[in-house]
């Protein structure tokens, strides 16, 4: 299965090559903490992640096509 993700700011050292947008070929049924622990990710570190447009939860499943956009947390004020 085809996907796309971008990772932003200190997070995207985790993207393939340390790429802001990388398409990857992913098992079907992956959800976003599994690819995110694939790409070596420490679920330990602050992040947030839109999947196809909506704030996207680590259970969630990918499907072909997805792109997954992962970001740290912001602050402002």
């Amino acid at each position: 299965m085809h996907v796309i993700v971008e990772m932003y700011g200190t997070l995207q050292r985790y993207n393939k090559d340390g790429q802001r947008r990388a398409e990857l070929d992913v098992e079907e049924d992956v959800t976003v903490r599994d690819l995110l622990i694939k790409l070596g990710m420490d679920m330990d570190e602050p992040w947030n992640a839109g999947l196809n447009g909506t704030l996207a939860d680590p259970s969630d499943k990918l499907s072909e096509g997805s792109l997954l956009v992962v970001f740290p947390p912001m602050a402002g004020g």
